[in-house]
């Protein structure tokens, strides 16, 4: 008889993600600030409670301006190292750049943390796009695209290598000890011998997460990711990712549907949706959109002048997505999402299209506005069309908007039969 298949459901933990306006919103509310880590450790604790697959945990490896809204946050694999001795079932998947890490290095503290979660961790493998922060690792500029992707190739070869060669054996005396035999990788770009110093988890390896949605980004993500997170505003785009996807996979010689992709979501919800969509009128009304402006689209490397907030969009300017994927600054896919979105909303303004891009939250994701039923039908029809595995969720509002969804949305799609009603007690890797 066939497993039945859930719905994954990752928490996105970085304050990151949240609506610009979501810090007032909190103190309007009444809810006590909290320092950046207590924040992290309330992102694990949510973790457990509400079931979620996995925390996914990103990374800026650099200021991107002062005062920081995200309050300096703290480096992904050291705050999922602590959170994981504060929960017991969520996996644990880290961020960090192939562009700047040594993959000895990163296999080392990426397999340590493997080890302090009892086998529940994973890597979001990201390339980096911001210019001035490879001048923070004695980088003279930031690697071109395709440079940028042959590394992580290479990269994700290395640190695949030396975590697969390792083992813990028992001995004919008794005891059981850690074998770990040399790579000898000599390529163009690293050379490591290996063998790797840190004993496995009771899940072998740490799992391996990517956001594939460049050409490039695809056939890494084909090669080596056990999950992709992906930014699919609608079905029928998430049907066409899934069919390239697995054209990529089995280029490699992998199944077709063997890697899911995780598209990213960010819930605006109420009882009723007037309350969803007064929800995030006043989220939006704490905001200053004018100075988010020039980040809308300077955030992939394009520059469009922008007018008055009040003033349609200028999307005669907006150059196609074909045109821009060898030369985009930030994660093509986002964009992608962007110009989509942006395509769907005829004499769409400015405003909103900076709202979408960078005010709201979760950088150009999908946007959900409606009541706990409406959401939890949504879910339905794309956990039904098979194309995704889940979805990545972004909650605007903090820690107020995650209470609602585990306290309203949670238990309605253990009813639908969709999600687990029992934390998952597989290692990470085999969850999905």
């Amino acid at each position: 008889m066939a497993e039945r298949r859930y719905l994954h459901l990752n928490l996105v933990a970085n304050d990151l993600n949240l609506h610009q306006g979501a810090y007032k919103y909190e103190r309007a509310q009444g809810i006590a600030e909290r320092g950046t880590f207590e924040r992290l450790l309330e992102y694990g604790r949510f973790g457990d409670e509400g079931l979620f697959t996995a925390l996914f945990v990103g990374d800026i490896p650099g200021m991107q301006g002062s005062p920081a809204f995200d309050g300096g946050p703290a480096e992904p694999i050291t705050a999922l190292t602590a959170i994981s001795q504060h929960t017991e079932h969520v996996g644990l998947i880290a961020t960090a750049s192939t562009t700047f890490y040594d993959p000895y290095n990163l296999a080392r503290l990426l397999a340590s943390l493997d080890q302090a979660s009892d086998g529940r961790a994973g890597y979001n493998a990201v390339t980096s796009v911001i210019d001035r922060f490879a001048l923070n690792y004695s980088l003279e500029n930031h690697l071109d695209r395709e440079a940028r992707y042959h590394r992580a190739d290479e990269f994700l070869q290395v640190l695949r290598g030396l975590w697969d060669n390792r083992s813990l054996r028992r001995d004919p005396d008794g005891l059981t000890r850690f074998y770990a035999e040399p790579i000898d990788h000599r390529g163009p770009l690293f050379q490591v011998s290996g063998p790797l110093n840190i004993a496995p988890s009771r899940q072998g390896r740490p799992l391996i997460a990517q956001a594939g949605g460049s050409g490039s980004g695809i056939r890494v993500a084909a090669k080596h990711a056990d999950m992709v997170f992906t930014n699919s505003s609608t079905r029928a785009s998430a049907a066409i990712y899934r069919e390239t996807l697995d054209k990529a996979l089995v280029e490699e010689g992998r199944a077709p549907g063997s890697v899911p992709p995780i598209p990213g979501l960010i819930p605006y919800l109420g009882r009723t949706t007037k309350e969803a969509e007064e929800k995030l009128r006043e989220l939006d009304s704490y905001v200053d959109w004018e100075p988010l402006a020039p980040f809308a689209l300077g955030q992939f490397g394009i520059e469009v002048p922008l007018g008055d907030m009040a003033d349609p969009f200028p999307v005669h300017l907006l150059p196609r997505p074909e045109d821009v994927e060898a030369t985009i600054k930030s994660t093509f896919g986002n964009y992608v999402g962007l110009y989509n979105w942006i395509e769907e909303r005829p004499g769409v303004t400015v405003r909103e299209v900076v709202a979408q891009a960078v005010g709201r939250g979760g950088a150009t994701h999908r946007k959900f506005v409606g009541t706990y039923d409406e959401l939890v039908d949504d879910f339905a029809d794309w956990h039904e069309d098979g194309n995704v595995g889940g979805f990545n969720l972004m909650f605007s509002a903090g820690s107020a908007a995650i209470r609602e969804f585990i306290d309203e949305v949670v238990p309605r799609l253990i009813d639908r039969g969709i999600y687990r009603s029992t934390p998952a007690d597989r290692l990470l890797r085999e969850r999905f």
